[in-house]
């Protein structure tokens, strides 16, 4: 079974209205996440999805606006491998059939207890494996592991800066789609700009040592394996 200090560098995405959850639920998820981050409804949590690096789904069913369901079904859109988790108050029938086609990790009824949660993230982590998650094959013989933060390239270990994995996580978990350049600079501090942005790519593809990642002028930059 996989350790679960691997969730130390992996981010969660939890929606959900209840004020309350968000607090004692949250609390839970910054000891196992590195990094949590929290939205009262679907149309919200797009938002952050859209900004920053997300790796695990944990989403409300009912909520206001646009609710767990909706949610995920816009992510899964364009990111089918994104491991998400629908939890609803009480065990819905219908609500679970509408989930199985989301293809989730899991249906979690509320109320649970840390011991189920704790078996969630096992379950989470299992699932990335198998669907190669914690590895991203780069190239022939180039692998960046999601863990580590790493590229392993002809058996290399090369390191990434913080800004550097983060750019290339997120072209990572929308591959083939093209990502403007503003939402990349968002990824990092506020003095960022399109020039420091042009110059972290350069540093990320010399790297990787392979062209994967194509600049679509005008626009942003699109990663295709």
């Amino acid at each position: 079974m996989n350790d679960l200090k691997i969730l130390k560098n992996l981010n969660v995405l939890y929606v959900d209205d209840d004020n309350e959850a968000c607090e004692s639920i949250g609390t839970v998820l910054k000891y196992y996440f590195a990094n949590v981050y929290i939205a009262k409804n679907g149309f919200e949590a797009l938002d952050v999805y859209k900004k920053k690096s997300c790796n695990v789904l944990l989403v409300d069913y009912d909520m206001p606006i646009m609710n767990g369901y909706e949610f995920i079904k816009e992510v899964r859109n364009e990111n089918s491998l994104i491991p998400a988790v629908i939890i609803s108050s009480y065990d819905d029938k219908d609500k679970l059939f509408n989930a199985i086609k989301l293809e989730l990790v899991e249906y979690l009824v509320k109320p649970f207890e840390h011991n189920e949660l704790k078996e969630l993230f096992y379950n989470i982590l299992e699932w990335m494996k198998k669907k190669s998650l914690l590895e991203y094959q780069l190239g022939d013989n180039c692998i960046y592991s999601l863990t580590t933060k790493q590229i392993s390239n002809n058996n290399k270990n090369i390191d990434l800066t913080s800004s550097e994995y983060k750019i290339l996580e997120y072209l990572l978990f929308n591959e083939n789609i093209l990502i403007p350049y503003d939402t990349l600079i968002d990824l990092n501090s506020d003095d960022s700009n399109q020039n420091s942005l042009v110059s972290q790519i350069y540093k990320i593809k010399k790297k990787i040592g392979v062209d994967i990642i194509k600049n679509v002028k005008n626009e942003g930059y699109i990663l295709k394996r």
